[in-house]
């Protein structure tokens, strides 16, 4: 699938893998959870509030936070489908944080860039203007890092 996402521009391409713009979508890859796909009226049950999340030793995701477990809040119902982990790692993609159960993917990041890292969670809730975000630190970080190549 990784292998399209070139061939394709940005909006086309998140189309062909989430159901929330496209509900009958051919790789389903970012789709409601199992048990929430046959709920017709979604009031209520969306993820909300402060998760656990727990991160992969040797990832960027880690550095930055320089922690193993971390909170974050939430406020979405749609998911990375577990029916694409393997794919996506067999394509270079690196699952760096998964909730306490393992059994959702909560980060994931580009191995051969010099920041690629998405996540699940919001970081900007957890922000301020002098207490920036991990996340935002790192990319920044980074960004200066890769401007002076």
């Amino acid at each position: 699938l990784l292998d399209i996402m070139p061939e394709t521009n940005f909006h086309s391409a998140i189309r062909t893998i989430t159901t929330e713009f496209s509900p009958e979508v051919e790789y389903p890859v970012i789709s409601l959870l199992e048990e929430q796909i046959d709920i017709k009226s979604y009031g209520g049950t969306m993820r909300l509030g402060d998760s656990r999340t727990y991160l992969q030793p040797d990832t960027k995701t880690r550095k930055a936070y320089g922690e193993d477990i971390i909170m974050e809040r939430h406020r979405h119902r749609y998911e990375f489908s577990n029916k694409y982990r393997d794919q996506f790692k067999e394509a270079g993609l690196v699952l760096s944080g998964f909730n306490p159960e393992g059994t959702l993917v909560e980060s994931v990041e580009w191995s051969d860039h010099i920041w690629g890292i998405g996540v699940q969670y919001h970081p900007e809730f957890k922000s301020k203007p002098f207490s920036p975000h991990p996340l935002f630190i790192e990319f920044i970080r980074a960004s200066r890092e890769y401007g002076k190549k």
